[in-house]
């Protein structure tokens, strides 16, 4: 039978080599966090850039004619 400091040397290297693989594996999951993030960052910017573009379509005027062919649509479709 092994003496019993080789079992806890055995269990102790386990131990290391179990934290190892879990600091390995939360490295690795932050970093895909970091890239997913980036993503919704660029994915917002561009959503910021639609809405103001639409924003400033709206105060040029394409606003206003919008909303007078909606009123006239609507307001047909009341005649019948």
């Amino acid at each position: 039978m092994p003496p019993m400091t080789t079992f806890i040397a055995v269990c102790l290297g386990l131990i290391v080599l179990e934290l190892a693989v879990m600091i390995t594996v939360f490295c690795v999951a932050m970093l895909k966090l970091r890239d997913a993030a980036q993503a919704v960052e660029i994915t917002a910017y561009r959503v910021d850039q639609e809405v103001s573009s639409v924003g400033q379509g709206l105060r040029s005027g394409w606003g206003q004619v919008l909303k007078t062919v909606l009123s006239a649509g609507f307001a047909f479709l009341r005649r019948d």
